[in-house]
């Protein structure tokens, strides 16, 4: 994501954080579809469910990551 992208998210999110004062329960959040060869900005402190050392994913031309994301309390997952 170009630094003037996340930015502009960044601002965005702030300036719709008043929007939510006083509306208990409520969320927020902007999410970014990104393409085949999209850069992203480094995942860093994964933990591996094993144990071990924290992880960082960074991009590295030419590899491919599949991310799968679940929770024991989510039925579907």
């Amino acid at each position: 994501m170009s630094p003037d992208f996340k930015d502009k998210v960044e601002a965005l999110k702030a300036a719709c954080e008043p929007l939510l004062e006083g509306n208990e329960g409520a969320v927020f959040d902007v999410a970014i579809e990104m393409g085949p060869g999209a850069k992203y900005d480094p995942i860093k402190n994964i933990r591996p469910i094993k144990g071990g050392d924290a992880l960082t994913l960074e991009h590295k031309e030419g590899e491919v990551w599949l991310i799968d994301f679940w929770a024991t309390w989510c039925p579907p997952c």
